[in-house]
């Protein structure tokens, strides 16, 4: 059997949406469903336009939670996956962009699109591993430092 943080990164990669939520300044939240990939350790990454209101929050706070599950009919096979940590956009990185394309069988019709777009990461900072398979309300948690500025 696999380890639950094993589990938890064959479920991101095996996945393609996650929810992502953002406090608004008004108080408020906001959430909006976008396409991922998971880079380095677990940090998550995704295009997205830089006017969008998501975006925009990102580049006032950062703080971001996001939410990646399987789809699921029965209470008992209900798995994903809550992370809560800081988002940025980040310089395009080539290998990023093209794990991207091919997970989501993008060609070079989109090429256009993907230049106007930024792309965004997710650093996390905590993390739940949901996995009903396992008994209900099964779950495990971590805590990741934060990553130190060079």
């Amino acid at each position: 059997m696999r380890s639950p943080l094993e589990e938890a990164a064959l479920l991101l990669d095996s996945m393609r949406t996650m929810v992502l939520a953002v406090e608004l300044a008004d108080g408020g939240a906001h959430s909006a469903p976008l396409y991922f990939v998971r880079g380095e350790g677990f940090a998550l990454y995704w295009l997205s336009s830089p006017a969008s209101l998501h975006s925009l929050e990102i580049s006032r706070t950062g703080k971001v939670a996001a939410a990646v599950f399987r789809p699921s009919r029965k209470w008992a096979d209900l798995r994903g996956v809550q992370i809560r940590g800081e988002a940025t956009a980040v310089r395009k990185n080539r290998a990023v962009i093209e794990k991207y394309k091919a997970k989501f069988r993008l060609g070079g019709e989109l090429d256009p699109v993907i230049a106007r777009s930024r792309l965004y990461r997710l650093a996390p900072r905590w993390m739940r591993l949901i996995d009903n398979r396992r008994g209900f309300g099964w779950n495990m948690e971590w805590e990741f430092p934060a990553l130190q500025q060079k």
